[in-house]
């Protein structure tokens, strides 16, 4: 009993003491889980690959940029991998199959910081273009003979962010976020590469003195 009062004490007082930005330079570290829907319907050396279908994969990287409110600019690296989990040669489900999707991508991104819905608690959209080196790895021993299909490119890259901040001091945030993002048609791919991210992040703003 004792300890929930003290942790719902101390949390009171955090929200309270908590800071409001205004502007300044700051950097983000964050990392999540990834889901990467069918990105898949090409033939090759005779056979059509379509239906792919990935495990839980990840996504880590990290942001610097700058807060004039309500806006924020940023760069931004994200690399993101997920373990193939099945897909179909010539319409038949692969019984022994293998690969990954290993995405590294750099972004600029722009973000709308709205207005508290709760003290130090802030909604957010963004929007980012870049660029992605999209590298996939498709392998199959059964029913099919072996197939071994590798090959990557970069591609143009948009993405649409959505997420709340939390303000619990001066220098520091924390943030979560879903974020879905696509690239243009990837020839080797038959279609665009598509991966939905939900991330956690941790901020640090340079300029402390410059927050109220």
């Amino acid at each position: 009993m004792k300890f929930g009062f003290f942790s719902a004490a101390f949390l009171a007082s955090t929200i309270v003491n908590a800071a409001v930005p205004i502007d300044g330079w700051y950097s983000t570290l964050f990392g999540g889980y990834s889901y990467l829907p069918n990105n898949l319907n090409v033939s090759y050396a005779g056979y059509l690959l379509t239906n792919s279908s990935f495990n839980s994969g990840y996504n880590a990287g990290g942001r610097f940029g700058y807060k004039s409110n309500p806006l924020r600019f940023e760069g931004e690296f994200t690399y993101i991998h997920a373990d193939v989990a099945g897909f179909k040669i010539n319409n038949v489900k692969q019984s022994n199959e293998g690969g990954d999707a290993s995405v590294p991508m750099i972004m600029a991104n722009i973000y709308y910081d709205f207005p508290e819905i709760i003290q130090s608690i802030e909604p957010f959209l963004g929007f980012g273009i870049g660029y992605s080196w999209v590298d996939v790895d498709f392998t199959s021993a059964t029913p099919s003979p072996n197939i071994i299909y590798n090959n990557s490119n970069s591609a143009f890259t948009y993405q649409g962010t959505a997420g709340l901040t939390f303000n619990y001091a001066e220098h520091f945030s924390l943030d979560i976020a879903y974020r879905y993002l696509g690239t243009d048609k990837i020839g080797y791919l038959g279609k665009i590469f598509q991966a939905n991210l939900f991330t956690v992040g941790a901020t640090y703003r340079f300029d402390g003195n410059r927050y109220k």
